[in-house]
């Protein structure tokens, strides 16, 4: 989810916990977040890497390039553990940033650990008190809406 960015994470939760069962789909769930962290944050340093660096000269950007490593880390750590933040920005913020790949891994995974937590509490008492079936054609019919949209706007900006 964290390279893609755009997926609800809370719709592979619940398809997890619902076909595998709560332990196996939490472990899941919180490893496949981890794991679309860390390739999101590389798959976004190559591509700022490939960038025109003139917007990077704003204050903006150069605060965040200049903060410090520890800063950084504890901002990403904060950052994940708000729950409507959305992941694919604390990422790419985090590319941005000096901090080393294995320091943001760090990061990330402490921060993801209670987000996920809360997710699943949630999502798991969705799964428990709903039945499967609608479960299934409420998680087909949210993805057949993004794939619609994603290939409008792919076909949109094509043209």
């Amino acid at each position: 989810m964290g390279a893609v960015g755009f997926f609800p994470s809370f719709l592979l939760t619940s398809l997890n916990i619902s076909s595998l069962g709560l332990t196996i789909g939490v472990i899941l769930s919180l490893s496949g977040e981890i794991f679309g962290a860390i390739v999101g944050f590389y798959l976004y340093r190559y591509g700022f890497s490939k960038v025109n660096p003139k917007w990077l000269k704003r204050p903006f950007w150069r605060y965040i390039q200049s903060s410090s490593i520890s800063r950084v880390f504890w901002a990403i750590i904060l950052l994940r553990l708000i729950p409507f933040v959305p992941s694919g920005l604390v990422t790419a913020g985090a590319a941005l940033t000096p901090i080393p790949g294995g320091l943001f891994i760090i990061a990330s995974t402490i921060g993801k650990i209670p987000a996920v937590s809360l997710e699943v509490a949630v999502v798991y008492g969705l799964v428990e008190s709903i039945h499967p079936g609608y479960q299934y054609g409420l998680f087909i019919l949210i993805f057949l809406s993004f794939l619609v949209i994603w290939a409008k706007n792919k076909r949109k900006n094509s043209l």
